[in-house]
């Protein structure tokens, strides 16, 4: 079947949806995607367009140079495509195209006018002997605002591809042309996410030559793989070719193995699962409503697993080291730019002792009260675990052009990284790193985008180079830069984002990925790589999240939750609070299991009563199923931005040293709050926008005392207790001290 076959079926499925109206009017009654014939329509899609009414809502940063439904080999200049693929476009429709139906489309801009290689080779800037090569990227289309230029909706590229865990198959929203991590239906449960990713003919360029999100001065002289054409099955993607596009994938996960082997030297390390292995990752979908190039994580019951080895539980013997947090710490080795680089995970999980086949929680242990005490005396076996997360590579073959003069003989693979879930994936990591002062962060949230690393170099047949350090870049499609000048409206997608920008960058260990090193010709080079990350990976989750957001935007700031006592007094402030929703303290979805603190009474003083930090187990509460994302999932970009500046307001207002500061209860009130009624009339002040109310003591780790009863709990005096009501749009603040009666205005 021609691929104008496969557009129309498209086209008249989604006619009747209100896709014909919306584009009829849109085009001043010029647009028809309603026709008898393939040919019919062909001829509609291809002709130029007098008028695009460019203020329809999900249409204001569609290209300005734009003029047809399809323009050839141009996707944001193509009207249909755009219609079809941006999220921004949703209103007066009863139905949505299929994430395949989007890919016909895509494929139809390709191929409408199959280009000659020749022809694809002079538009790249190639002469004589210079060669096209075939390149894996990781893609997708996106409104301006999360573009490389940011004055048109766009595809944008990367060769490192997300991907995220769950523990139920994935979920495409229609409506918002992504994967969801939620399941309706269980708030408890996830939903894998994969990544796309596609092969493209494309060209090695100087980044003086190309868009590149968030380009870096020496960008300038580095060289990146900008793609130019996609390529697909069939005769209508190349002229005078018949193309077959056979993709492949391979991820690996190596945490026990190096955990074995590297941090406690044990000999003969097998590398068979559950040491290492490469089966239960990742995958290429089967589903068809998918497409092609859908790397999808394979599903499992947890997120985590006992490690088991010809059915007996896989264990370890704890060494005699002193500890910080009650694990196995392997410590980190200097990288070549001073930063840290882990040929082993972070910190091993070490406190499910095994005795004689009986599984003993140290958490939980009254004879062993203190649970670091006890795993850093060890000379005990304890579990390993396993987790589903790795890394990989992405390659494909292309027969029909092995041997042909314009292309390269050997295919560019790209990065894969199969990560732990991200918690805030209405949240992105770019966005919040442009848009917050870098002085409120406890540390900067760096995208991975910014990262000038090459892949992992140990993966098993490694076939990446030590000088791919562009690889986790994001590049616009070669060509011409956009003609607008200025940046239109566009909306931020909700829905899961496979590309490096909306991914953490790398830094003590990191969330989605670490680094390493390896001697290439005589020179230690520095690389990315996976198997750094904690093992398994909710044991290092707990220490980026109780660290004053320690991984922004995929990381919840846990802080609050739990006693200050956490190792590092220096990163302690609540610097992006979480609601006492999503912490627990209202409701009952504590995002990690972890019920936040409660006021309680004992011996007629009242205390903040808290579950200590060291005796709260990630893994634990992975194995039971307690972690939830339905709540932090709904907290977008704007949100977490106002929630930090509501919170620095405070800050600033007391004094002092943040990290010296407890959070009680952190909530969003509206209007009609009689709290918030009776302060503005205290004050004679009326607070607008979003309005939060905090309630803070001074509750450095230094003030932590014993709880009286539970040795797994702390308590925590309401020294200075201050409540605030802020409005952080306005940067108005009411005051009200513990031992004032009424409120005051900052």
């Amino acid at each position: 079947m021609a691929l104008i076959d496969d557009v129309k079926n498209v086209c008249d499925r989604l006619a009747p949806l209100g896709w014909r109206d919306l584009l009829m009017d849109l085009t001043d009654d010029q647009l028809d995607i309603l026709k008898p014939t393939s040919a019919t329509l062909k001829a509609e899609l291809t002709k130029t367009l007098a008028d695009i009414d460019r203020t329809v809502t999900g249409f204001t940063d569609f290209s300005l140079s734009g003029t047809k439904a399809i323009t050839a080999g141009s996707p944001a200049d193509s009207l249909l495509y755009h219609a079809l693929a941006s999220p921004n476009v949703i209103s007066n429709l009863s139905g949505f195209p299929t994430l395949k139906e989007i890919e016909t489309i895509e494929n139809y801009v390709f191929g409408v006018q199959p280009p000659t290689l020749a022809s694809i080779k002079a538009r790249a800037g190639l002469t004589g002997s210079q060669r096209l090569s075939v390149v894996l990227f990781s893609y997708e289309y996106r409104p301006a605002r999360d573009t490389c230029t940011r004055r048109q909706a766009d595809m944008v590229f990367s060769r490192t591809g997300i991907s995220r865990v769950g523990t139920r198959p994935a979920f495409y929203d229609v409506r918002n042309r992504g994967f969801q991590s939620q399941v309706v239906d269980d708030p408890f449960a996830f939903r894998v996410c994969p990544s796309r990713v596609a092969a493209f003919l494309a060209v090695k360029k100087k980044g003086v030559d190309l868009s590149i999100m968030r380009a870096r001065p020496e960008d300038d002289a580095l060289e990146f793989w900008a793609p130019i054409h996609k390529l697909f099955n069939g005769t209508e993607c190349l002229a005078g070719i018949n193309l077959q596009v056979e993709l492949e994938a391979f991820h690996y996960n190596d945490k026990i193995r190096r955990t074995r082997a590297i941090t406690l030297r044990l000999r003969r390390v097998p590398s068979t699962a559950p040491f290492q292995f490469s089966t239960g990752i990742a995958e290429f979908s089967t589903d068809g409503s998918f497409g092609a190039g859908i790397v999808m994580p394979v599903p499992h019951p947890r997120l985590v697993e006992p490690a088991h080895v010809n059915g007996r539980l896989l264990t370890f013997r704890v060494p005699r080291v002193a500890k910080t947090f009650a694990a196995l710490e392997p410590g980190a080795d200097e990288g070549v730019d001073g930063s840290e680089v882990r040929s082993a995970p972070a910190y091993v999980h070490a406190r499910t002792q095994v005795r004689n086949g009986v599984l003993i929680d140290l958490n939980n242990d009254p004879t062993r009260p203190d649970v670091n005490s006890t795993v850093s005396a060890g000379n005990y076996q304890a579990l390993h675990y396993v987790d589903f997360t790795g890394d990989g590579q992405i390659s494909a073959s292309v027969p029909a052009l092995t041997g042909r003069p314009e292309v390269m003989a050997s295919v560019v693979p790209c990065y894969s990284l199969v990560a732990a879930p991200d918690f805030f994936s209405s949240a992105g990591q770019r966005e919040l790193f442009e848009q917050v002062p870098e002085e409120f962060w406890g540390v900067p949230p760096l995208p991975l985008c910014d990262t000038r690393l090459p892949p992992n170099l140990q993966i098993p047949g490694n076939r990446f180079s030590a000088s791919e350090k562009t690889i986790s870049a994001v590049v616009a499609i070669f060509g011409s830069d956009p003609t607008g000048v200025t940046v239109p409206q566009s909306f931020d997608a909700d829905r899961h984002s496979c590309l490096p920008d909306d991914c953490a960058g790398v830094f003590a260990p990191g969330w989605d990925v670490s680094t390493d090193r390896k001697r290439v010709s005589g020179v230690h080079v520095q690389h990315l790589a996976a198997y750094g990350l904690g093992s398994p990976f909710p044991e290092d989750a707990k220490l980026c999240a109780a660290l004053s957001t320690f991984w922004p935007a995929v990381a919840p700031d846990a802080s609050r939750s739990m006693s200050p006592n956490t190792g590092n007094s220096s990163l302690r402030g609540t610097v992006a609070p979480l609601t006492d929703e999503e912490i627990g303290q209202a409701g009952a979805l504590p995002w990690d299991g972890v019920t936040g603190p409660k006021v309680s009474m004992f011996g007629g003083v009242e205390f903040l009563d808290c579950e200590k930090f060291l005796h709260v187990d990630y893994v634990k509460h992975a194995l039971e199923g307690r972690f939830t994302p339905r709540l932090t999932t709904l907290v977008s970009s704007e949100e977490y931005m106002l929630r930090m500046r509501a919170i620095a307001k405070c800050y600033d207002t007391v004094g002092g040293d943040r990290n010296a500061r407890f959070v009680i209860s952190f909530r969003k009130v509206s209007p009609g709050d009689p709290e918030l009624q009776r302060a503005q009339l205290d004050t004679s002040t009326v607070l607008t926008g979003e309005i939060y109310r905090i309630d803070m003591i001074l509750g450095g780790e230094e003030t932590e005392q014993p709880h009286p009863t539970d040795f797994r709990r702390s308590l925590l005096p309401l020294q200075d207790r201050q409540a605030f009501l802020t409005s952080p749009r306005t940067g108005a603040a009411l005051r009200k001290r513990s031992n004032q009666a009424v409120w005051s205005r900052v």
